[in-house]
């Protein structure tokens, strides 16, 4: 696995992580607004993705949803971006990590897994891939699951601001 990626002028590195083994970090400081990375990976649907997941070829955590019946199977290296509960990126449109904030050269690159995710399972209590979090953030809600399941002022903010894909936004 390379160290940097040329994707979105070489700021972003592999490095090791308090939340979990590696994680993505600024190798510049990197302004609020600023496109980060584009994240990479094979399109496949729902169906697919449930599929590897249940044959053990995927951690449920791996593909990124990306429309309502869509997903990316991240490549690895867009696998190695940790979630928070206090994110300082979020993910624009379809593929786009943006920062939400300014972010110092050596900070960790974080989003929150929960902004992207409405598993299609409507009148499910939860949804079919919910994790618990360790992220250390001050506001840990503990676990990462559906958007709709965020408390109701963090999927405000994220409304409000359009820190959400483009699925999300126009879902909610």
């Amino acid at each position: 696995m390379q160290n940097q990626v040329d994707n979105v002028g070489k700021i972003v590195k592999i490095g090791k992580s308090k939340i979990s083994g590696k994680g993505i970090f600024a190798t510049k400081d990197i302004r609020k607004g600023q496109l980060i990375f584009v994240m990479k990976g094979e399109r496949i649907t729902f169906k697919q993705m449930v599929k590897r997941v249940n044959q053990g070829a995927e951690r449920g955590s791996d593909p990124l949803q990306i429309g309502a019946k869509t997903y990316l199977d991240l490549d690895e290296f867009s696998r190695v971006f940790n979630h928070s509960c206090n994110p300082n990126s979020f993910i624009r449109g379809k593929d786009e990590l943006v920062s939400i904030r300014n972010i110092k050269s050596g900070e960790e690159i974080t989003f929150d897994y929960s902004s992207t995710m409405d598993d299609n399972y409507q009148n499910a209590s939860r949804g079919i891939w919910t994790n618990r979090c360790r992220c250390g953030a001050t506001n840990c809600r503990g676990s990462v699951d559906q958007f709709r399941f965020l408390p109701k002022r963090r999927r405000e903010f994220y409304l409000k601001n359009k820190y959400a894909p483009d699925f999300i936004l126009k879902k909610f």
